[in-house]
């Protein structure tokens, strides 16, 4: 009961976070949306800006996870690369709320370093995967935080051109063209 209770709050936060921003949230109204007292929100959080990153924890948590599940050790770089591309874009695809939350908050100066920390520790694999690719000069030799701007700014823009109805992710052709896109980004050319 008490997870529900407070999975309902942070449901009810990511709605209307996405509808009203953060400046405009206030516990009366996440209570009503959650259907619960509004006392009971302080029971699992101590105010707004801890409501936002035990939000912006979950929503990160989810997005890794599905990430993370489409690696597999032993498989080829570009194989594992694509694969962990399209589960950030099917993810995105099905959870339109979160894309929009964590556009917002990611940057956010109330974020806490804990959140911070964990998207690095959660992005690991990712980083061991470039720095595989760099061993096996496919990928090119740049900072991972370079190569991850170019990754996730690349998923970034294509999510809210298919959100603004400009491309359509749907479509499997519309996602191979724009895989083949970020890896021809980020890999070495061959001359």
């Amino acid at each position: 009961m008490i997870r529900n209770k407070r999975n309902a709050i942070l449901k009810s936060v990511l709605k209307l976070v996405n509808r009203q921003g953060f400046y405009h949230l206030n516990m009366k109204s996440i209570a009503q949306e959650a259907g619960v007292a509004a006392g009971t929100i302080y029971l699992y959080f101590k105010g707004k800006e801890d409501l936002i990153n035990a939000l912006y924890a979950m929503t990160a948590e989810e997005f890794n996870q599905a990430i993370l599940e489409a690696y597999e050790e032993g498989r080829p770089l570009q194989a594992n690369f694509f694969a962990m591309l399209d589960a950030a874009v099917m993810f995105y695809l099905k959870n339109p709320d979160h894309f929009s939350f964590v556009e917002q908050y990611t940057y956010a100066p109330f974020l806490f370093k804990e959140n911070q920390d964990m998207n690095f520790s959660l992005l690991l694999p990712i980083y061991k995967m470039m720095a595989q690719g760099k061993a096996l000069r496919l990928i090119k030799p740049l900072d991972e935080s370079v190569l991850l701007a170019l990754i996730h700014g690349s998923l970034n823009t294509i999510i809210k051109l298919h959100l603004a109805r400009k491309t359509n992710l749907r479509k499997e052709s519309t996602r191979k063209e724009f895989y083949n896109a970020v890896w021809d980004a980020v890999t070495v050319t061959k001359k």
